[in-house]
C-alpha cells in the first residue's frame, strides 16, 4: 500500500468514527481534523519531504479550547502503526489512543491504549470538538 493511500485510511479511521487521537507532549492535543496536503514547492516548512510527496496536518485542541496546527512528516511504519492499533482497541472497546515520545529517544512514538488511559484523559478534551472534518 502506497503512503499517500496509508494516510487516506488514517484520516479516515481517526475523524469521525468514534476513535479518537491524543499527542501528549507537554498537554494533551486531541486530533479533530486531518488535511493531506502535496509539497508542490521549496516553501514548504517541512524541509525533509520531497517536492510532489505528501505530508499530514493536523488540527489539534488542547485542555483549555486552544487550537494548534502540527504539520507531521510520518513514515509508513508510523501510521501501519497506528493503524493496526486502531483495530485492537476498537476490538478490546477502546475510543481513545496515546502518541507519546518514547523517553529513550525523542524521534521514537509510544502508542497506547487501554480501559486505564481512557480514564485518565480528562472527558473535556474530548467534549468541546468542532464536527470532524476530512480533506
Amino acid at each position: 500500500m502506497s503512503k499517500l493511500d496509508l494516510m487516506k485510511q488514517f484520516m479516515n479511521t481517526f475523524v469521525g468514527n468514534d476513535l479518537h487521537l491524543v499527542i501528549k507532549d507537554k498537554n494533551y492535543f486531541h486530533v479533530h481534523t486531518i488535511e493531506i496536503i502535496q509539497k508542490t514547492d521549496d516553501s514548504c516548512p517541512i524541509k525533509e519531504t520531497p517536492v510532489g510527496d505528501y505530508f499530514i496536518r493536523l488540527l489539534v485542541r488542547d485542555e483549555k479550547s486552544r487550537e494548534a496546527s502540527i504539520l507531521c512528516n510520518w513514515n509508513k511504519k508510523l501510521i501501519q502503526n497506528l493503524l493496526e492499533h486502531s483495530i485492537s482497541a476498537r476490538e478490546a472497546g477502546c475510543t481513545v489512543i496515546m502518541m507519546i515520545r518514547s523517553p529513550l529517544n525523542e524521534n521514537n512514538w509510544l502508542l497506547l491504549w487501554g480501559d486505564k488511559l481512557q480514564k485518565t484523559i480528562k472527558p473535556k478534551i474530548l467534549q468541546k470538538l468542532h464536527l470532524p472534518y476530512i480533506s
